[in-house]
């Protein structure tokens, strides 16, 4: 089942070994890799991402302006092990495009929507991530389902991805992220426990992704966040 997770993460069922914190990173970007392996992406740079083709299918939750372009306010690194690793780009619209990376080659990229936020306690998080009670549409839990935003009476319900597909629960994966932004002289460390759903967009040949993901900053906040997102194709990507 993994083989469909490392689509996106090249992970393993396990926590991936800790990134080295004193490893640099310049220009926000991990050691090794260079603007002109991500189509010219960058912290601090602008971009274009074209889905045109996305405003033809109303059945998508996800939404992107073709037209504009977009400050790039921070970049975070994922280092998963073996020569995987994800890159992402934090917009200024509240968006992040990720780049999956393997020994040096991007093999995709997914835009992704901060869809839906929402800020927990200590106590709430701990019992979301280590509690017993596992509720439905939780992280980890074989469907979820997710209502509209824009006053649309109307739900999506996505199917994880990862995990025992008959298991009606399954453990979110556990990864580090070092995040810089424009401001930063050091990257902030942020911790996720995240599952990965997906469905397919009515009258589309396309996937429409659910990232569910509790994040701890560090720094004392706690927060579950429902990611929305699609495949980009690097042509569609003008960085400047």
């Amino acid at each position: 089942m993994f083989n469909t997770l490392k689509a996106l993460f090249r992970a393993t069922t396990e926590k991936p070994p800790e990134p080295d914190a004193g490893r640099p990173i310049a220009a926000g970007l991990p050691m090794g890799i260079s603007q002109e392996d991500l189509e010219g992406l960058r912290l601090d740079g602008r971009v274009n991402i074209k889905l045109i083709g996305l405003r033809a299918h109303p059945d998508a939750l996800f939404r992107w302006d073709d037209d504009a372009y977009h400050h790039i306010a921070a970049v975070g690194h994922v280092d998963l092990g073996q020569g995987a690793q994800l890159v992402r780009f934090y917009l200024d619209n509240d968006t992040w495009l990720q780049a999956n990376i393997e020994h040096g080659q991007v093999l995709e990229y997914k835009l992704f929507d901060f869809y839906r936020v929402a800020h927990l306690s200590d106590a709430e998080f701990d019992n979301l991530i280590n509690g017993d009670d596992k509720l439905p549409d939780s992280i980890g839990a074989q469907t979820v389902a997710l209502s509209s935003t824009t006053g649309e009476a109307r739900s999506c319900t996505y199917q994880r991805v990862w995990g025992n597909g008959d298991s009606r629960w399954s453990p979110p994966v556990v990864f580090e992220e070092q995040v810089m932004t424009t401001e930063s002289v050091a990257a902030r460390l942020v911790t996720h426990h995240t599952m990965l759903y997906e469905r397919t967009i009515e009258g589309a040949e396309r996937m429409e992704y659910l990232l569910l993901s509790a994040e701890n900053d560090g720094e004392g906040s706690f927060m579950v966040v429902h990611n929305v997102g699609v495949d980009v194709a690097s042509v569609d990507i003008d960085a400047m």
